[in-house]
């Protein structure tokens, strides 16, 4: 294929392969403070690195290499092996990423409302069998089902790789359930979540925890958003005719389900953001944190590390 046939898309790669290595190195410190001796035996952030192993490897792919494939029209036949190993690893983690923060949101709901007796779950052995669970639906969605394939003129992922055969024969069914399995469960527990602060909010009479509302209510519209509708527009483009804005909007939809999280941790999570800031910044350029130290135990009191 000449340079002239091929489908460049360089301010899209550009953009993709800057924001994506900054929601990388980003997610690398979140990670890196999550691993921290007093944070690891905590039940979210267990969830929190499960869901960091998904999130990174699928960002790289779905941000960094798309931005640099799409940049120079790296086609499918230009490197069918890298291409096709791409595609089942960003789709595995797609699928460990969707159960991940399911499993997130189910520990959140268990720390809020202590009536639904499901806090043993995260409290015992059984939070393992749960992240077992997660790595073994990524190994699945990575190694038995059909991987997308990059496809530089919509600067995205399709089942179909565009090579002439029958579209009909790269659908992935899977694909299609765990998208909509994904919203209908992540819509209802992020709803059942915001009703459950509202109520108890409304029994509490503390500035804190009115905070503690704010937070996890714009962290739950935050996620939402974005896994409803980069889950369902993903899902129709790859069954019917959509314009090439929708395709892009639906990546960028896929880009922040993956790379937004380290966003979330770093402006929601005082935890998170004050071991960061420690990691980075020197001695000299650090607060006082004595009064957010202490906020920060009243929001673990309230809401039990909820906001994540």
């Amino acid at each position: 294929m000449s340079e002239e046939e091929r489908a460049k898309r360089p301010y899209l790669g550009l953009y993709f392969m800057t924001s994506g290595s900054f929601f990388v190195i980003l997610y690398l410190l979140c990670l890196a403070s999550m691993l921290n001796r007093e944070r690891i035996h905590i039940p979210a952030f267990k969830i929190m690195i499960c869901l960091a192993i998904f999130d990174i490897p699928s960002e790289c792919i779905n941000s960094v290499a798309t931005g640099y494939m799409g940049f120079y029209g790296i086609y499918y036949c230009d490197y069918p092996r890298l291409t096709f190993i791409l595609g089942a690893i960003v789709f595995g983690a797609w699928v460990g990423c969707s159960a991940s923060s399911i499993t997130l949101a189910l520990c959140r709901i268990s720390e809020i409302n202590q009536k639904l007796n499901l806090h043993w779950i995260f409290h015992s052995s059984f939070i393992y069998l749960l992240l077992f669970f997660s790595f073994v639906v990524a190994s699945y969605g990575m190694f038995f089902t059909k991987p997308p394939i990059f496809r530089p003129e919509y600067m995205t992922w399709f089942f179909d790789a565009g090579i002439g055969f029958d579209p009909s024969y790269y659908y992935n069914v899977s694909q299609v359930i765990n998208n909509i399995s994904l919203t209908v469960i992540t819509l209802s527990l992020y709803t059942y979540l915001v009703s459950s602060l509202i109520r108890k909010g409304n029994n509490i009479e503390s500035a804190q925890f009115t905070k503690t509302q704010r937070q996890v209510i714009l962290q739950a519209a935050i996620i939402c958003f974005f896994h409803s509708i980069g889950s369902l527009v993903c899902v129709y483009m790859q069954l019917f005719y959509s314009p090439k804005w929708l395709i892009v909007a639906a990546h960028v939809c896929w880009q922040c389900c993956t790379g937004c999280a380290s966003v979330i941790y770093l402006t929601l999570n005082q935890t998170i953001r004050s071991s960061v800031r420690k990691m980075i910044c020197p001695a000299r350029f650090q607060n006082d944190n004595r009064v957010s130290n202490a906020s920060d135990g009243m929001l673990r009191t309230n809401a039990s590390e909820v906001i994540s």
